[in-house]
């Protein structure tokens, strides 16, 4: 006869983080689903969270990684969001958290403060889920498809650029990415 093994219940580990995850993935559902009108369809942010939990399908079951990946790419979009919000506060931006600290000079306000979100939140996503599912199972329908909505929304994937302070809402993405 084995002992039995004590696995605490998955509510008692997730306390104190659903909440946060929740509240950004309702954040990006509701907040900024106003950038674009419902006649264009979802918003960025729900188009990038699809092409996410698209990722998810094709890889291995790995509930912990998954679950990082999903709260990393919803602060990186709301980080690409909040750069041109002067009133917001980044949640990684300009920030330490923990031992980690993310320089960050601020950027200009762009003539379309909506145009620039997009642009640079795509740019984070795109970046950030290519790189995180690189090794995948299923990576080469993963990048297949992070390439086409790229090509949709008309960005140039080869920018990789970082250097936002002299480039723009597509380098601050890669930069957040």
């Amino acid at each position: 006869s084995h002992p039995a093994i004590h696995d605490p219940p998955i509510r008692s580990r997730m306390t104190g983080r659903l909440p946060l995850l929740a509240s950004i993935l309702f954040f990006f559902g509701t907040v900024l689903h106003p950038c674009t009108s419902s006649a264009q369809g979802p918003s960025v942010a729900r188009q990038w969270n699809e092409q996410l939990l698209a990722a998810i399908r094709t890889d291995l079951a790995r509930p912990p990684v998954h679950a990082r990946n999903l709260f990393h790419v919803s602060a990186a979009m709301y980080d690409a969001w909040s750069a041109y919000m002067p009133d917001d506060e980044p949640y990684l931006l300009g920030r330490t958290r923990g031992a980690y600290t993310c320089a960050f000079d601020g950027v200009g306000a762009p003539a379309e403060v909506s145009v620039a979100q997009e642009e640079a939140i795509s740019f984070a996503a795109y970046r950030l889920i290519a790189h995180r599912y690189q090794s995948s199972p299923g990576h080469a329908i993963t990048l297949q498809n992070l390439d086409a909505l790229m090509d949709q929304l008309g960005y140039d994937r080869n920018n990789a650029s970082t250097d936002y302070v002299q480039g723009g809402p597509a380098e601050l993405g890669n930069y957040i990415a």
